[in-house]
């Protein structure tokens, strides 16, 4: 089997590599194929900003990968760049991408809007989504289509995760229930933790279940029918720490199921491989002992 993944280097400095692509053979724990992304950046916010590479999406025939301001698509052989669609006035701030209803969906994060792109890379629709912020976390009400240039930069609602695969478009923001993108209904509430919330990534809808990230508390959550298990995300033990205050170790995101198999992103960068039957850790595949290099975007290319 193998993974592709995206990386994000937090506080990195303009000139210096800011990401990469990796391409993992998982069963053999190697990279077989690795692009550093050193592109110029503009937002010097160290979180993050523009630096690095965020979703992506496997198709048939192609890799779609977002950076913050940018489509890239790549020969999916070769994972060489065919073309660029760069916008800063749709794109602001990608996190993740999906594929549905033949066009590529993209959370515009800092402007609280999904686009609706087609495989010509043309906007087809942009939606701002409307919500209320409460004493813990957001409410997502509705969405309006609005012209691009319309858009504000507020980054109230901070929607981080988008997907497709249950048949339907859901979505959600960092403290955020799981939304149907067409009705606006909740398909999942998210988890809490003795009253509390966390901030969370890749909330997804699957046939039998739902998954989410919640970075803040370093564990997974799988939500079943009449039932919610927390797994404990373990911490690396080969970590290259910095003073900075801004990269974390265990900082996850990035999620990817096959089956029982399931794939998380974590910092420094790294990849675990959970059996969802058993909630055992069956394997980690390191890529980076610098806490700073951090997985965002995380999908399945190929099922040997």
């Amino acid at each position: 089997m193998k993974i592709i993944c995206t990386t994000v280097v937090r506080a990195a400095e303009h000139g210096s590599n800011h990401g990469g692509l990796y391409v993992i053979d998982v069963e053999e724990e190697r990279v077989i194929h690795y692009a550093p992304y050193d592109e110029h950046f503009v937002n010097d916010n160290e979180r993050g900003g523009e630096r690095g590479l965020r979703g992506v999406c496997v198709l048939d025939d192609r890799i779609i990968v977002a950076s913050a301001t940018s489509l890239i698509e790549l020969d999916k052989e070769t994972f060489e760049v065919v073309r660029k669609f760069e916008d800063r006035e749709i794109f602001r701030s990608i996190h993740e991408i999906c594929f549905f209803a033949n066009s590529i969906w993209v959370t515009c994060t800092a402007l609280d809007c999904v686009a609706q792109i087609d495989l010509d890379f043309n906007l087809v629709g942009f939606y701002q989504i409307l919500g209320e912020s409460k004493s813990d976390h957001k409410a997502l009400t509705g969405k309006t289509i609005i012209d691009p240039s319309k858009a504000a930069d507020d980054d109230n609602y901070h929607i981080n995760s988008i997907s497709s695969t249950s048949g339907r478009l859901t979505f959600g923001g960092l403290i955020a229930d799981l939304y149907d993108f067409d009705s606006m209904q909740v398909v999942s509430p998210m988890p809490t933790i003795e009253g509390a919330r966390s901030f969370q990534h890749n909330f997804y809808e699957y046939e039998d279940l739902c998954l989410v990230n919640l970075t803040g508390f370093n564990k997974l959550c799988l939500i079943k029918p009449g039932s919610t298990l927390f797994v404990d995300i373990p911490s690396s033990k080969k970590v290259e720490y910095h003073a900075d205050e801004i990269a974390e170790n265990n900082w996850n995101r990035g999620l990817a199921r096959l089956g029982s198999r399931l794939f998380i992103g974590s910092s420094p960068a790294r990849i675990l491989e959970l059996d969802i039957d058993s909630n055992e850790f069956v394997r980690e595949v390191s890529l980076e002992e610098d806490m700073r290099h951090c997985i965002h975007g995380l999908e399945i290319l190929e099922d040997d």
